[in-house]
């Protein structure tokens, strides 16, 4: 396997993202590339005056299984209810005082509440083209990991929609 990595600074901290793919290690955190039943992803956003749009998800809390937390973060972010989910792959986080976790992505499914967010952590919801999810994903072209998700993601969903 092709290991991709990604250096960047994370809250005033140097972290080294590498992407491992299938990994069977406990993830610290879950998030989606969301897809509506009308071929859309589905994005977060701060506010309308924030131009940056973001994978939804978070941290998982204790008792909690990887699945089951995102499903709440997709809740809790966007009033999104998932439909179907499929693990697409993990990626490493390293930082220079030696912490590593483990984050997994997922494709999913999900139907939005009709009048949008109500318990809102991030947001705002922004359903964009899979043509354009990497240009409007903050870091769609800076991290070589968001092409890999992306195409991974289309790939079950063409299987799910067939």
């Amino acid at each position: 396997m092709v290991e991709h990595i990604h250096r960047l600074d994370l809250q005033g901290k140097a972290v080294t993202l590498t992407w491992v793919g299938p990994t069977r290690t406990d993830p610290a955190r879950v998030y989606a590339l969301a897809f509506t039943s009308t071929h859309e992803m589905l994005l977060v956003s701060g506010g309308p005056e924030e131009p940056d749009r973001w994978l939804l998800g978070g941290g998982i809390e204790p008792g909690e299984t990887p699945e089951q937390a995102l499903r709440r973060e997709l809740l809790e972010e966007a009033d999104a209810a998932v439909e179907a989910l499929e693990d697409i792959g993990s990626q490493r986080l390293d930082d220079l005082e030696g912490r590593r976790e483990y984050h997994r992505f997922y494709w999913c499914r999900v139907t939005l509440a009709l009048q949008g967010p109500t318990r809102v952590e991030s947001t705002l919801r922004h359903l964009v083209s899979p043509a354009d999810f990497l240009d409007r994903l903050q870091w769609g072209h800076t991290d070589p990991k968001a092409a890999i998700l992306l195409a991974r993601a289309l790939e079950v969903e063409q299987r799910y929609r067939g």
